[in-house]
């Protein structure tokens, strides 16, 4: 048997390659795909099938693109017409042989309506090895249920139930679990940082999995949570199709003439470090560091948006930073400016700074009402003995929705819980004209004052 896991850096996504004798079959694949076939190079096979578990929402599938190159027939769920212009349709039940493994097709709903989840078996043997579960069942954690709107957040909740507890866990608690996604992606909460589970493994410490009825489940689990802005973008390209990358780093390097005449058009994304955005940066530009861009920009921005931006003069991340771009549909990049900072000043132009406040110095200052305290962490990171006097919360993820809650005639204190995504706050509300400082530090520095 071959098998080869991939994690997408960033998105925390998992894909898989599995087959035996000539034949591989490949699992949920990103968007470039040029590493799957270098890998079926080295093993003198050749991709001939593709699986997707369900329609992805937080990065593009590179299905179409792989097919391609390959020749592979990519197998879609038919449990759920979204409009896909590709794929051949399969039910529960299908099978599919390749070499001495099996593959079967599982009809779990709960994530999407449609979702797929893929059973391998190994010939003679009636119990099965392992399970591709998408978005269905995760480590430590599980697949979110809100998509369908909160008019049919319990009906999901209860499918979900259903194919965790009803179909997938009764398969045995030897079976290998391969979800899509690891800790740090959007579609969950609380995901293991464990790279590899079981069914059994994840009976024994999900805390998800620890109930005894449907109705408890739903009741504990059944919930709204913060959709990304790009999620829709997403949606649309993974059936009606993306662009085609083809491997290619497409990335100019920019002078700092012309990153002034584009800047008032453009986002200017700032990958520095935060010390040195918020000690010098270009005026307009946004902080936003390669740890933070999937997480965030497509939760603030929209994937037509052009962008251009301003790094150290590391190339080789400023590359990760592509892809990271690419994979999200964030297609419209200008380029970059490489030691940027000092460039620019060097050729005349000014630089602006961004306030900040110890989270020390915050605590002791004297406090009326003429600012907002903006906490901008999302709500479970959240505990009594943080400050809340004149307490705005406001999560990153949908503060660009959320402007109209705050009062442009007061200063805004934002708040995180080390300084870092709240420097990035800061700098998005600066540019929509607030006037912000940065406690730096954060909640993790006051709760230390104590």
């Amino acid at each position: 048997m071959f098998f080869m896991k991939f994690e997408t850096k960033g998105l925390a996504h998992y894909s898989y390659m599995i087959g035996d004798s000539h034949d591989i079959a490949v699992i949920d694949p990103m968007r470039d795909v040029e590493i799957y076939m270098h890998e079926a190079r080295k093993a003198g096979m050749r991709i001939k099938y593709i699986f997707e578990t369900h329609r992805n929402e937080d990065f593009i599938v590179g299905s179409m693109e792989l097919a391609e190159k390959t020749g592979a027939t990519i197998y879609i769920s038919d449990h759920e017409d979204l409009g896909h212009v590709y794929g051949e349709r399969i039910q529960e039940g299908f099978q599919l042989d390749i070499g001495k493994i099996i593959v079967k097709a599982i009809h779990t709903p709960g994530h999407t309506l449609g979702h797929m989840s893929y059973a391998v078996y190994e010939e003679g043997i009636e119990k099965a090895y392992m399970v591709f579960t998408g978005d269905c069942l995760f480590m430590g954690d599980l697949g979110r249920t809100d998509f369908y709107g909160e008019e049919n957040l319990e009906k999901m909740t209860g499918l979900l139930y259903e194919s965790v507890f009803e179909k997938l866990l009764p398969m045995g608690d030897h079976v290998l679990l391969c979800p899509a996604h690891g800790a740090g992606s959007a579609c969950g909460d609380t995901m293991a940082e464990r790279p590899y589970s079981s069914f059994g493994y994840e009976k024994a410490t999900n805390k998800l999995l620890q109930v005894r009825s449907k109705e408890v489940f739903i009741e504990k689990f059944a919930r709204m949570r913060i959709k990304p802005r790009y999620f829709e973008r997403m949606e649309v390209l993974n059936v009606k199709g993306a662009d085609f990358v083809r491997n290619e780093v497409v990335l100019n390097t920019l002078t700092v003439d012309e990153v002034a005449a584009m800047k008032d058009e453009i986002l200017l994304i700032d990958a520095r470090t935060k010390e040195g955005y918020i000690g010098g940066h270009i005026p307009g530009s946004i902080y936003l560091p390669k740890g933070n861009i999937t997480a965030f920009l497509g939760s603030i921005y929209l994937p037509d948006v052009k962008i251009a931006f301003v790094i150290d003069g590391q190339m080789g991340e400023m590359e990760e930073i592509y892809w990271y771009c690419r994979r999200m549909g964030f297609d419209n990049i200008a380029g970059y400016l490489p030691d940027g900072i000092e460039m620019w000043q060097e050729t005349g132009h000014e630089v602006d700074q961004l306030a900040t406040i110890s989270a020390k110095a915050y605590k002791e200052m004297p406090k009326g009402d003429d600012f907002i305290l903006l906490d901008i962490r999302d709500y479970n990171e959240m505990e009594n003995r943080d400050p809340d006097k004149n307490k705005v919360s406001i999560p990153l993820k949908s503060l660009y929705g959320s402007l109209e809650k705050l009062d442009q005639d007061k200063t805004l204190y934002v708040l995180c819980g080390s300084g870092n995504r709240a420097t990035t706050a800061a700098a998005y509300l600066k540019v929509k004209g607030y006037d912000t400082v940065v406690i730096t530090g954060g909640v993790k520095m006051y709760r230390n004052l104590e």
